[in-house]
């Protein structure tokens, strides 16, 4: 038992597992300011600054085991963003009464996993490559989700308050990112003391419109039926 318990301490005190400790702890923090057109064309900061995707870059680490959920549901892709790891796999279930599709021309990743049902089994994809990837159903123009393949774990998406907190962040010198639809990136950089804190505040301009995209062959998706109305 004294070995043993020796040996733990040992182990605790070794230079690796000093390194885990300092990384566990090391951590960013701090808010996004969304900026959007208002009345006559005015920029103003929005009250909700929901649905900002926060990462890190400057590091990589291996994709989680576990699958990630991009459901079809109410003709709309949920969530609207998903940020992943390179490497790993995304389950897309059909959870409506109707025919879906998922497709992406993304130069990133372009795939089509066909049109499918409910009750069929959801299909799969991996992505491999870092990079923004918009997915598409070849059906329903309005549904569009951005799956965002990252290279490590340190992200988060904001809720309305627009704060964030990303933990266990491997320290160094490194880059805080922010985006969402319709902004352009804003990055600043960040230097991490080993089982330091950072705090961060970050401004967004979501200004650009976002063009109608085409179906997978590059034609226009048909007009809405026209019942009398």
């Amino acid at each position: 038992m004294r070995r043993l318990a020796l040996a733990l301490i040992l182990l605790a005190l070794a230079p690796g597992a000093s390194h885990a400790a300092d990384a566990a702890s090391s951590a960013i923090r701090g808010s996004v300011k969304v900026l959007k057109k208002g009345v006559f064309g005015a920029i103003g900061a929005s009250d909700d600054r929901s649905g900002v995707l926060v990462y890190v870059t400057g590091y990589e680490e291996s994709a989680p085991r576990e699958e990630v959920t991009l459901a079809q549901k109410n003709e709309r892709f949920v969530p609207r963003i998903l940020p992943i790891v390179a490497g790993q796999k995304v389950i897309f279930p059909n959870r409506d009464r109707l025919y879906h599709n998922v497709f992406s021309v993304s130069p990133t990743l372009s795939f089509d996993l066909g049109q499918y049902k409910s009750t069929d089994p959801p299909r799969t994809q991996v992505f491999e490559k870092p990079g923004l990837v918009p997915v598409y159903c070849n059906i329903h123009p309005q549904m569009i989700s951005y799956v965002v393949v990252l290279e490590n774990r340190a992200f988060t998406v904001t809720g309305e308050d627009g704060a964030f907190e990303l933990r266990g962040v491997r320290p160094g010198k490194l880059a805080l990112n922010a985006w969402m639809p319709g902004a352009q990136r804003v990055t600043q950089a960040i230097e991490l003391a080993a089982g330091a804190e950072v705090t961060a505040e970050l401004v967004l301009e979501q200004t650009q419109r976002i063009p109608p995209h085409l179906r997978k062959d590059g034609t226009p998706y048909p007009p809405p039926p026209d019942y009398g109305n």
